[in-house]
């Protein structure tokens, strides 16, 4: 595969992943901290698997080996392995935030509470579950074959050469991306039929059940879904401006992140010095302001 990369294009993406990173951590701990932000435990999830991608590939920059002599076969093992297990960790994550959330609409519209309940713990454990051992599975598979395991063309980040990790994306990918997108349409639904009650619902659920949350992950699902569309390129030989769509790729899942963790509840926060400029007058202000999911 041809390229043309420059030290510019080496710079613009340690950037972005950068600001992805520090993004993503200061929106975790603005809301762990604070105590006028609740979230769903799937929602620190993605977040949380959002900051570990971007970390992943910031490792050969980290090291200082992204321009010149070849990096260390383990610290490129070790990147090649967390840069494709880590997008399979965050669709996986968000297809269970999808699913909570709808979980979590169900019980404030309908009382439901089935075999899956929006409290259970597995809906949190099985994305981390799955992360573990896709990570495993891809570190004994570059281990056993270490010729696949090489620093790009592009010089950002180390992959493995023979598509395996891109073939694995794409198929966990797609599927959890169809499953959120069927729990968001369901979701959706619900909160339509039942439009006239949403400031009710939203008060009884303490902010949880919102048409402003439920923008806010079709938003993230759908820029993921772009993100996802964009690893089918990475198979095509000799396609050209390759740098771009590598930038392109960055851009994607960390815009995604910030659209889906970042609203005016941790805003309010981090503009500290305005926290009395205007008292709020209602009791219920406080409320919806503090459990916005």
């Amino acid at each position: 595969m041809a390229t043309t990369t420059t030290k510019g294009a080496v710079i613009a993406f340690n950037v972005i992943e950068t600001i992805g990173f520090v993004s993503a951590f200061a929106i975790i701990v603005t809301a762990s901290l604070s105590s006028s932000i609740r979230r769903l435990p799937t929602w620190y999830l993605v977040l949380c698997s959002g900051a570990v991608y971007s970390f992943s590939k910031l490792l050969l920059a980290m090291a200082h080996a992204q321009l010149g002599p070849e990096p260390p076969f383990t610290l490129c093992l070790v990147q090649g392995v967390l840069i494709y297990s880590a997008p399979i960790g965050l669709m996986a994550s968000a297809c269970a935030f999808a699913l909570q959330f709808h979980l979590t609409v169900l019980f404030y519209i309908k009382q439901y509470s089935g075999i899956i309940t929006r409290e259970s713990k597995w809906i949190t454990l099985s994305p981390v579950i799955l992360y573990v051992a896709v990570t495993v599975a891809l570190f004994i598979t570059g281990a056993v074959q270490p010729q696949i395991v090489q620093r790009s063309p592009e010089q950002v980040y180390c992959h493995f050469t023979n598509n395996i990790g891109v073939y694995a994306v794409s198929v966990f990918s797609v599927l959890f991306a169809i499953g959120a997108v069927a729990f968001e349409y369901k979701s959706g639904k619900l909160l339509y039929r039942h439009w006239k009650q949403k400031s009710d619902l939203s008060r009884r659920s303490n902010g949880a059940v919102s048409i402003g949350v439920m923008v806010r992950l079709a938003t993230f699902s759908l820029v993921s879904i772009l993100s996802v569309a964009t690893c089918t390129l990475y198979m095509l030989p000799n396609i050209s401006n390759f740098d771009d769509i590598v930038l392109y790729n960055s851009v994607l899942p960390n815009v995604a992140i910030i659209l889906l963790g970042l609203n005016k509840s941790v805003i309010r926060v981090w503009m500290f010095w305005k926290k009395d400029a205007n008292p709020v007058q209602n009791d219920e202000a406080p409320k919806m302001e503090r459990s916005e999911v």
